[in-house]
C-alpha cells in the first residue's frame, strides 16, 4: 500500500510539471535573428551555408545597403549583427545586411595562407592554401546571388579571424576591389607567405601603392597571444605602425594594435568595434542633429549631410528613421521641430523620411502630428 501510494504521488508530481512543462512551451515563441539558406556552390565543389541578417526596418525602406561578410560565422555572426545594430542606432555608421559564411563543411583552414615563421617552420596553411578560390566564390557566386534577392551596394567589408583571415588580406593586396573596409582578428604579421614577403611587408606595399582603390583596414591582435610568439611578432607591429607615419596613403585609413589583456579568440569583440570604428572614423560621423534643428531648413541640411557622406564612402547612406530612445532620427527631428511649433519644417522633414522609408507605418502616423 505504501508502495502504492509513493507512486501515486511520483505519478501526481511528475504530470503536475509536465502540465507545466506544456503551458510553458505554449507561451513560449522562437526570437529570429536572421535568416539562413545553402549556397551550392560550383568553384568550392560544396554547399556552404549562408547567414543573413537585415536592418530591423529594411522592409520599410527601398534604399540599397552595404554589406558585412563575416567569415567564422557560427562564432561571430551574432555578435557582429548586435554590434552593428548599436552603432548604426546611434549614427556611428550606416545599417548593414550582416552576411555569415559559417564552416558547415569544417574546412577552416582551406582558407588559410601557407604561411612560416623565419627558420622555414610551417604555421599552419600548408597544403591547405584557397584563399583565391573563396574570393572567386564571392565574386562569382555569392555576391550575384545576394543581388538577386537583397537590395545591396557596393560597400563590401570582410571580417576574417585566424585562420580565416586568408581571403581578407589576399583581397586587400590582390583584389581590392572586392571590398573596401578589411578587419583582420587575432592576426599574425611577422610569419612568412609563399613569396618570401612576411604579412607586414605585404600590407604595407598595398598601403603605399598609390594605385590602390580608396579603403580602410584594421588588424587587430591579442597581447596574450604575444607570450607564445617570438619577439618579431610584437616588432612587426610597432614597425609597421612606425613605417606608415611617413609613408601613409590619404585614400587608406588603418589602424594596427595589439589589445591589452586580451587572448587569442576572446579579443574579437573588441577588434570587431574597433576595425568598425576604423572604417566608420568619428571625424566622418559626427552626424550634428543639434545644428540640424536649428537650422533655417533641417530637411535641406539632413539631406545634404547624407549625400556628401555618400559620395565620400561612394555608396548610398542614408538617415536612419527611429533608434532606441534617441532624437538624433529622421522620426525623432519631426516631433522635435513640431515641439518647436516649426510645422513646415516638420512635414518637410516628414516628406524626406517617407522618400527614405515610403512603407513605414511609424511615419505614416506622424502625418496627422506634422499637421
Amino acid at each position: 500500500m505504501k508502495i502504492l501510494f509513493s507512486l501515486t504521488i511520483v505519478l501526481f508530481l511528475f504530470s503536475c510539471k509536465s502540465e507545466s512543462r506544456d503551458k510553458d512551451q505554449v507561451n513560449k515563441e522562437k526570437i529570429e535573428i536572421g535568416e539562413r539558406f545553402s549556397l551550392s556552390s560550383q568553384i568550392l565543389k560544396e554547399d556552404r551555408d549562408i547567414y543573413i541578417s537585415l536592418p530591423s526596418n529594411y522592409d520599410n525602406s527601398i534604399h540599397s545597403y552595404p554589406i558585412i561578410v563575416v567569415m567564422d560565422a557560427e562564432y561571430l555572426f551574432e555578435i557582429t549583427s548586435a554590434i552593428v545594430k548599436i552603432k548604426a542606432s546611434r549614427n556611428e555608421m550606416p545599417e548593414s545586411i550582416i552576411v555569415g559564411i559559417p564552416n558547415n563543411t569544417d574546412k577552416r583552414y582551406d582558407m588559410a595562407f601557407e604561411l612560416s615563421n623565419s627558420r622555414g617552420e610551417y604555421f599552419f596553411g600548408k597544403g591547405h592554401s584557397n584563399a583565391k578560390d573563396y574570393l572567386k566564390f564571392f565574386r562569382e557566386e555569392l555576391f550575384p546571388n545576394l543581388n538577386s534577392k537583397y537590395r545591396i551596394n557596393s560597400g563590401k567589408t570582410i571580417i576574417g579571424m585566424s585562420p580565416t583571415f586568408g581571403p581578407v588580406f589576399e583581397s586587400f593586396w590582390n583584389e581590392p576591389d572586392l571590398f573596401n573596409g578589411y578587419i583582420v582578428l587575432a592576426a599574425e604579421l611577422s610569419l612568412r607567405t609563399i613569396s618570401g614577403e612576411t604579412i607586414a611587408q605585404k600590407v604595407l606595399k598595398s598601403i603605399k601603392d598609390s594605385l590602390h582603390p580608396k579603403a580602410a583596414i584594421y588588424i587587430g591582435k591579442a597581447d596574450d597571444d604575444l607570450k607564445r610568439r617570438p619577439e618579431e611578432e610584437a616588432k612587426a607591429f610597432n614597425e609597421l605602425n612606425q613605417q606608415l607615419v611617413s609613408d601613409s596613403n590619404p585614400r587608406i585609413e588603418y589602424k594596427f594594435e595589439v589589445i591589452e589583456n586580451q587572448n587569442h579568440y576572446g579579443m574579437s569583440i573588441t577588434g570587431i568595434q574597433n576595425g568598425l570604428q576604423t572604417i566608420y572614423p568619428s571625424k566622418k560621423w559626427y552626424v550634428p542633429y543639434r545644428d540640424f534643428w536649428n537650422s533655417e531648413n533641417p530637411s535641406r541640411e539632413i539631406k545634404l549631410f547624407y549625400d556628401n557622406l555618400s559620395d565620400d564612402y561612394g555608396f548610398e547612406i542614408v538617415p536612419i528613421e527611429n533608434s532606441f530612445y534617441a532624437a538624433q532620427t529622421l522620426s525623432g527631428t519631426i516631433k522635435k521641430l513640431k515641439r518647436q511649433g516649426r510645422i513646415k519644417e516638420s512635414k518637410e522633414v516628414l516628406n524626406l523620411a517617407l522618400r527614405y522609408y515610403p512603407k513605414s507605418q511609424e511615419l505614416r502616423e506622424l502625418i496627422s502630428i506634422a499637421k
